[in-house]
């Protein structure tokens, strides 16, 4: 002990304690403050875990919501397409209510020659094939067969085909009627026939392809009036259509 600084002098000995004393003093303060930011360090610490937790947590669900979104909106767009596959197909076959007005419509007429011609290898289009024969033959029309062919391009949906008269003549009503109850039954776009001269004359070939079909394959035709002959003529895949008009 006798080596410590100033242990021999009452006044050295005094002084030094008293020096000891505040600086142990003011450790335990700093420890003090030391301990109480380590606290509030702790507590900020937790609540920016918790802040990051429940971000992540939000963006989680909100990616969950964008998943599950698009996943609607594909099974939604699937149920679209579905429904408008289904309504197509429909398109191209005959109900009980459909027949039944096809008869009504087409029986005036008994007699009037048709074709029927559909895709090879299509079995929507032969079913609606073998429904319009069956119908055509109950309304004493001469539809004795159905013609299958591989054709060269596919023709859009159900399309009447018709030779075009010639100058002072009119296609028979038959047409006009057949025509008519398609289109009341949504099988045809418009109120229209195509000009085919590859079809023999006073015969009407129906075309039963794989779409439904659409007004700008067509030409206008009506119930009575001579046809008149446009000044150009359109020649389409091989077919020429002209229109007829009232």
């Amino acid at each position: 002990m006798a080596m410590l600084p100033g242990w021999n002098s009452l006044e050295a000995v005094g002084s030094i304690g008293h020096s000891l004393h505040m600086t142990a003093m003011m450790v335990l303060a700093l420890l003090v403050v030391a301990e109480g930011l380590a606290l509030v360090y702790d507590d900020r610490k937790y609540a920016l875990v918790g802040a990051a937790e429940r971000e992540t947590i939000v963006s989680r669900d909100q990616e969950g919501l964008a998943v599950t979104e698009r996943h609607h909106n594909e099974i939604a767009a699937l149920q679209r397409e579905f429904k408008e596959a289904q309504r197509q197909e429909a398109s191209l076959r005959l109900t009980t209510i459909g027949q039944q007005a096809l008869l009504d419509a087409v029986s005036p007429f008994p007699g009037q020659q048709i074709e029927i011609v559909s895709m090879l290898g299509d079995p929507a289009g032969q079913q609606f094939a073998n429904d319009f024969a069956s119908v055509a033959q109950q309304a004493g029309w001469n539809a004795t067969r159905i013609n299958e062919a591989a054709l060269a391009t596919n023709p859009s949906g159900i399309e009447v085909l018709y030779r075009e008269p010639p100058v002072g003549e009119v296609p028979p009503p038959a047409l006009a009627a057949l025509v008519d109850v398609l289109m009341d039954l949504h099988i045809l776009p418009a109120r229209s026939v195509t000009i085919c001269e590859e079809v023999a004359s006073e015969v009407i070939r129906l075309m039963v392809g794989t779409r439904p079909a659409t007004a700008e394959l067509h030409s206008s035709i009506s119930q009575k009036g001579p046809p008149s002959r446009p000044a150009d003529s359109e020649v389409r895949n091989g077919v020429q259509h002209s229109g007829y008009v009232p």
